[in-house]
């Protein structure tokens, strides 16, 4: 388990689908827990390794379920991977598949979208994938470009379902090509130096929440940092015995975890 200093505010760093919201579908006390984080002046940021939306979007969606959030306490993969690219090269060169959102974002940050010679290939969230992008991006990698994804989870949530996500359409690129791309996004450690960088914070000041073993639990505990287990999404009691990732508390809810938290600082 890790350490974590007794009284002593953690900073949070928060998982988005299946913690505070499912699809457009707000969980119960999401609301409250980031009401209390406000106005006790906590450090947090929400992430989601979902680039579909920007954080004004994500602001914006959030806000129509009656959950106020800043745009700067919201990080995704998106951003992550830009930011990764920005550091590569001065003017890199992409051949992107994702939302339009992801595309403007991308190019209001200096980065040329291209789809014929491009220096990389970035996988992202696109609800129009097709068996066209999926051929010119495997063409592209086989070609020599460097194959980065947003991040690689399989599913994400969609009210009461599961739908296929980004890691789904990396991996038909991944089988036609043999390249295993970059992952950016949780539980990998890019996202995790970028956030700890946003919070202005080290690993043992902070905590993680989430829903799920595999990505949220895991990014906690794979990178060093304290993380907790909410039983509002994916996971349920049921899956932890068997499961080689364990989180360092589980609770039900996040009331149940702003309790804990308040008895804690």
């Amino acid at each position: 388990m890790t350490k974590m200093a007794k009284k002593v505010a953690r900073k949070y760093i928060i998982d988005l689908d299946g913690t505070i919201y499912r699809g457009n579908v707000p969980i119960r006390y999401a609301k409250e827990f980031i009401e209390y984080l406000y106005s006790n002046g906590r450090d947090f940021l929400l992430a989601t390794n979902c680039p579909e939306n920007t954080p004004p979007l994500l602001a914006e969606k959030l806000g129509k379920m009656g959950i106020e959030v800043r745009e700067e306490n919201i990080i995704t993969s998106g951003q992550v991977t830009i930011n990764y690219l920005l550091r590569k090269a001065a003017n890199p060169e992409v051949y992107l598949i994702g939302s339009e959102p992801l595309r403007n974002l991308f190019t209001a940050s200096g980065i040329k979208l291209n789809s014929t010679a491009p220096r990389y290939v970035v996988t992202g969230f696109d609800r129009s994938f097709d068996y066209e992008k999926m051929k010119l991006a495997s063409q592209l990698v086989m070609a020599g470009a460097e194959f980065i994804s947003t991040n690689l989870d399989a599913t994400i949530p969609d009210g009461d379902r599961l739908i296929p996500h980004t890691g789904a359409l990396a991996a038909s690129i991944e089988t036609a090509t043999g390249v295993k791309p970059l992952n950016m996004g949780k539980p990998g450690s890019y996202m995790m130096e970028e956030a700890l960088l946003r919070l202005g914070c080290k690993k043992d000041e902070c905590c993680v929440i989430g829903d799920r073993l595999d990505t949220d639990i895991l990014f906690g505990k794979a990178n060093g940092v304290e993380a907790f287990l909410v039983l509002t999404g994916v996971t349920g009691r049921e899956h932890l015995a068997g499961s080689g990732i364990q989180p360092d508390r589980v609770f039900e809810n996040l009331y149940e975890l702003m309790k804990f938290d308040k008895s804690s600082v």
